[in-house]
């Protein structure tokens, strides 16, 4: 028969609260001989709760939902990390589902995550809902009867809350970056038109070119989707088509792609071709020569997104988290 946590309190001589304290680590009034013990006692007989009943108990699941478009983008996997060590910390644990780019599969995802009664829901939106009436996707949000949070990117309609990077910074010090080194003629390898973080992106970039004099040439934008495979063949009309030596990548994925194309026609990154990323992954740093780009501040989005599902349920916020350069060997000075 299977031992309870009934069980546990008895063969600890300690109450059943005691024992639930602990393994919920609400442990403060608990001391930590009798911690010690009630621990000891779960694992000699491999005990572990049943979180199913007690969340029929107390209408909590103790898990919070994670809508992601592409669980293959590193940045999304670092987002990923970042809030699942703050939200273990409180005694949450994630459910991740990946929403696609299409809106029928993103609007299924949330059906899909209130099903399973989480209790809150994180929401990075995919990077284009094409045609897409503002009030469908309005309706889609209003819908959602749990507390969420809108991460990344922000949906020109009405949410509750939401966390985003300064975009329109970090394009602005991307693009300054190019100009202060020299370069003129930059293209601008973008994400989808209709996404906020590309406009902004652009917007950055728009006001760059501005401050140093510069008009806006809309021949010299490049648009993409921020992944890699489908930006091989743009990347390579920009360099060996329209031979552009200086480029503004808006993800890191797509300067990954640059890359490539460089190295396929025997070109160096740093010294033929001048480049910056951006979103600063891990791998950014590994490459030979290492890629410049805007870095976001994952930590601080993390935290921004703990607290506003927690403390700020009721209330409505849209809280912007600043980008800095990292500074690395693919831009020349000209």
């Amino acid at each position: 028969m299977a031992i309870t946590i009934k069980d546990i309190a008895k063969e600890c001589d300690v109450s059943i609260t005691a024992v639930s304290f602990v393994l919920n680590g609400k442990d403060d009034l608990v001391s930590e001989k009798t911690k010690e013990k009630i621990l000891n006692t779960c694992k000699k007989y491999n005990y572990k709760p049943n979180y199913l009943a007690s969340a029929l108990k107390s209408k909590t699941t103790n898990t919070i939902g994670v809508l992601i478009p592409d669980l293959e983008n590193g940045y999304y996997t670092r987002i990923l990390k970042g809030l699942d060590l703050l939200l273990k910390e409180k005694g949450y644990f994630l459910i991740i589902s990946e929403s696609g780019y299409d809106f029928n599969q993103f609007k299924d995802a949330i059906v899909d995550m209130i099903d399973k009664s989480i209790d809150y829901l994180v929401i990075v939106p995919p990077s284009k809902f094409g045609k897409i009436k503002k009030e469908t996707i309005a309706d889609v949000l209003k819908a959602i009867d749990i507390p969420y949070c809108i991460l990344d990117r922000q949906l020109d309609v009405e949410q509750k809350n939401a966390v985003i990077n300064n975009d329109i910074k970090g394009g602005y010090i991307a693009t300054k970056y190019l100009l202060d080194n020299g370069h003129r003629k930059i293209a601008c390898l973008t994400g989808p038109s209709d996404v906020s973080s590309s406009i902004d992106r652009l917007e950055g970039y728009k006001l760059a070119l501005k401050e140093y004099g510069i008009t806006f040439d809309d021949s010299l934008v490049f648009e993409s989707n921020y992944r890699f495979e489908e930006t091989l063949g743009i990347a390579e009309d920009i360099i060996i088509n329209k031979k552009i030596r200086s480029i503004f990548a808006f993800n890191d994925l797509m300067a990954y792609a640059v890359y490539k194309v460089a190295n396929k026609y025997k070109l160096n990154i740093g010294e033929d071709i001048s480049l910056v990323g951006y979103d600063d992954n891990k791998f950014s740093s590994l490459i030979a020569p290492g890629l410049t780009s805007v870095k976001q501040d994952i930590d601080k989005l993390c935290e921004e997104v703990v607290n506003s599902l927690f403390n700020n349920n009721e209330s409505t916020s849209v809280i912007m988290v600043e980008p800095t350069l990292s500074i690395k060997g693919s831009v020349k000075t000209c």
